[in-house]
């Protein structure tokens, strides 16, 4: 055990004295050191405990006049020494005193003398093991007193005393340093207070030349002077911002105690807001907690943070809109005249809202308005339909967009304590309509996201229950707030991602694509005015554009259930002719297909999307999409293999058991048509859906999966224009699907003429637009074999071998028998 306790500049002409007469062609005695190290020209004390240390120490005073080797140990832990235990370098030291402590340790006064190189450490006895001993060889540089080294030396003494100036360094320490006629012993007698640790000062014994010291401690000294510059700097700014904070409260303070003497009382902050919060006559509930906070807040000063953040909670419920309703236009005809103005077609949503202010007017109150949700694909009219039923009532309308929202925080607000804290987006809400019954539109609600902040749409459900929203509960307000009289309208594209708790509270009005009629109605009343009106284009003077020409924009250049890019090929038109009127050229202000050429450029879409008739094996099917309905052209394949089946057009898992059940209804119906069963197991079936970069799933194309397929064995191929959807079940029962609106929008602008579905699906074919019922025949089947007889039938001969196969080998049998 040896722990350093103090360090002093030793004498250096005693050092050099002894330096220069100490033969170390014998080994000396060695001590080694686990944290302390005594650095040539310095003195220091060192604790020693170990029985090896206090033998060599003996040793040293007895036979070698008190020099010994001390040698800092790589690991202190380690308590039997070897060589490979200690650093290469280590110090020869003369002992000045020994001093007994009663726990059998000494206090060993050490002078440090030269650095040396440690060349064997060993046992003086290998059987006694009394104490280690070692050969070393001193470093030559150590006593290099050249005119460069000396005044290397001065300088980086004067940088020293420059640094020793601003702190508490004993003053007689420079008198030591100054004697020392050795560079080394001023490097070595700086170091102790320089702040090194033990590990730097041990490469600083290791380094071989004088001017490698010199750099070494000149770099520890300029470090130690920029971090107590730094220091002292931080202390100034600490010192000078606290007297800058300490003077701006005293004069706060004054300001304060001044304008509380030349004003009245009714003008302070706590009486103006006591009378603005009376003014709103707020609920007993809701008047007690404010009441409670003016308290406190004229309890604290003015620069009190505390102070601040009640204040801006207070101004929240004085600028809250409470007790302030607008009137809503409860005419009938006034409200459906306002809303056919703006809005084509959506029957079903105009028709509530009429069932909502006839209810209104009869009870004369509103305390549970209805939470609609409109879902349909993109460009339908959701978002703009919600705006035109606010003016429709006379209401304000305020938009709260919903897609991406995934903190819960922003539905209830943040608790008041946190800096920057604000109410939850509905009472901000309530705030901008300056009204508590305005039409709040919660847009994309099926886009909401949860993550470890909480759950939004969890947050909702309170707000949009008619029979709790009447106090709702903001973390910031505190209070229940009243949503009862709002009227709540959310719009979504895909209703299977609205939570199924929110889905509860929701009323669902489905809005459906718009057909080709509708699109073309839509576009000559609503959107060409619109657009050449805001292109500053006259309608009818300076553009006119025809039907048809209409119909082939539809037809030719869009693919969608709304009418967003309707809009915007029309628009692009309206531009195009205004520039053509700016640069003076002379048009007819009708619009010619050449005309539509050059502004819209090439047909995107042929109007036919159907293949070639004529091929086995390919049949067309429907399928629904958040965007609208599309066709699928199904098609099947048979390859000579082992009965394996090969799906490709990234299907999910419910076409594939889809493709599944449709092999076997095919695989029981073969033999009807002359095949073998068996056959089954030497082919491979591969089925394909093209466009394979989009996934697909759901069961509705079993019907046409199965066609498919049969269509493959038998060789007899069915129409392109007649498309199938519906799920088949194992047993050939045809299953109802959704979406049959858009499918049929879909089928009708691809081409097709036929359509066979469920029979259930019968309900939604009377709510079908009338031009949709009449350009396509719909069959409503109940069986998969009654679609089978009517697209392939089985030829008679092939019906009549295929009964008489099994008697003829029942005969077979009796007569083996």
């Amino acid at each position: 055990m040896a722990k350093k306790n103090a360090s002093t500049v030793g004498d250096p002409q005693d050092s050099s004295t002894r330096s220069i007469m100490l033969d170390l062609n014998q080994p000396l005695p060695l001590l080694p050191l686990r944290d302390s190290l005594v650095l040539p020209g310095t003195s220091s004390r060192v604790l020693v405990g170990r029985h090896i240390s206090l033998r060599a120490i003996r040793e040293a005073e007895s036979h070698h006049e008190g020099t010994m080797l001390l040698v800092l140990q790589r690991d202190s832990a380690i308590e039997d020494v070897k060589l490979e235990d200690l650093q290469p370098v280590g110090v020869v030291a003369h002992v000045l005193q020994v001093s007994m402590m009663p726990n059998g340790y000494c206090k060993v006064l050490f002078e440090g003398l030269f650095a040396a190189d440690i060349r064997e450490v060993r046992f003086n006895d290998e059987k006694k093991l009394d104490y280690l001993i070692a050969s070393a060889t001193p470093r030559d540089f150590y006593f290099d007193t050249s005119d460069s080294a000396q005044e290397r030396a001065r300088n980086v003494l004067e940088e020293f005393r420059k640094y020793a100036g601003q702190t508490d360094l004993p003053a007689d320490l420079f008198d030591s340093l100054n004697e020392a006629d050795v560079p080394l012993q001023i490097y070595f007698g700086i170091v102790p207070f320089l702040k090194l640790s033990i590990e730097e000062k041990q490469k600083l014994l290791e380094v071989t030349s004088v001017s490698d010291v010199a750099d070494k401690v000149e770099g520890a000294l300029q470090a130690l002077q920029d971090v107590d510059a730094l220091t002292r700097k931080m202390q100034s700014e600490v010192q000078r911002k606290a007297q800058q904070q300490q003077r701006d409260w005293l004069i706060s303070e004054q300001i304060r105690l001044l304008q509380n003497e030349l004003s009245t009382d009714d003008s302070t902050d706590s009486k103006v807001l006591e009378a603005k919060i009376k003014a709103k006559r707020f609920p007993a509930e809701i008047q007690e907690k404010l009441d409670e906070e003016i308290s406190r807040m004229r309890l604290m000063p003015v620069a009190s943070p505390e102070y601040a953040l009640i204040r801006n909670y207070l101004d929240w419920f004085v600028n809250l809109p409470y007790g302030v309703y607008t009137d809503t236009e409860l005419n009938l005809k006034t409200v459906k005249k306002t809303l056919d103005a703006r809005h084509f077609g959506l029957d079903k949503v105009k028709e509530r809202i009429l069932e909502y202010i006839a209810v209104l007017k009869l009870n004369g109150t509103d305390r549970k308005a209805p939470v609609l949700c409109l879902v349909g694909p993109p460009g339908v009219g959701k978002t703009t339909l919600v705006s035109s039923v606010a003016k429709a009532l006379g209401r304000e309308y305020v938009r709260v967009t919903l897609g991406g929202v995934r903190d819960e925080a922003e539905i209830r607000g943040h608790r008041k304590t946190y800096i920057g804290a604000m109410p939850g987006r509905f009472v901000q809400a309530l705030r901008r309509a300056k009204c508590m019954n305005p039409v709040i539109l919660l847009d994309e609600i099926d886009k909401m996201a949860s993550d470890f902040r909480g759950d939004p749409a969890s947050a909702l459900l309170e707000l949009l229950d008619p029979e709790q929203n009447h106090c709702f509960s903001d973390h910031f307000m505190e209070v229940g707030i009243d949503f009862s009289k709002v009227m709540f309208i959310a719009t979504a594209n895909t209703e299977q991602d609205i939570p199924a708790a929110l889905h509860d509270r929701l009323e669902i009005v489905r809005l459906p694509g718009y057909y080709k009629h509708e699109k073309l109605s839509i576009a000559e009343n609503y959107l060409l005015p619109e657009v050449t009106e805001a292109s500053g284009v006259k309608l009818g003077k300076d553009i006119e554009v025809p039907t048809k020409l209409v119909e082939k924009i539809i037809a030719d250049y869009t693919r969608e259930a709304g009418v967003r890019e309707l809009g915007r090929l029309l628009e692009k038109i309206a531009r195009s002719r205004a520039k053509e009127i700016v640069l003076g050229k002379k048009v007819k202000p009708e619009v010619t297909e050449a005309m539509l050429t050059q502004y819209l450029g090439a047909p995107r879409f042929t109007s036919n999307r159907l293949p070639a008739p004529g091929v086995y094996g390919r049949v067309t099917g429907l399928a629904w999409t958040s965007v609208g309905g599309e066709i699928l052209s199904i098609e099947c394949m048979l390859l000579s293999g082992r009965g394996q089946v090969i799906l490709t057009g990234k299907l999910g898992d419910v076409m594939k058991e889809s493709i599944q059940i449709a092999i076997s209804l095919v695989r029981e119906r073969l033999r009807r048509y002359g095949i073998d069963p068996m056959l089954v197991r030497k082919t491979d079936i591969h089925v394909h859906v093209p466009e394979g970069a989009t996934p697909k799933d759901g069961p509705s194309a079993g019907i046409a999966m199965t066609l498919a397929i049969l269509s493959a064995f038998t060789q007899i191929p069915i129409d392109p224009a007649i498309a199938f959807t519906g799920e088949v079940s194992l047993t050939g029962d045809l299953l109802p699907i959704g979406g049959l609106n858009e499918k049929a929008l879909a089928a009708q602008e691809s081409g097709v003429k036929t359509l066979y579905i469920p029979v259930e699906n019968g309900k939604d074919v009377e709510e079908l637009p009338e031009p949709a019922k009449k350009n396509l025949k719909i069959n409503l089947m109940k069986h998969i074999d009654e679609i089978i007889k009517i697209l392939l039938p089985v030829k008679k001969k092939v019906e009549k071998a295929a009964a008489e196969k099994p008697v003829a080998k029942k005969a077979r049998k009796t007569k083996a028998k």
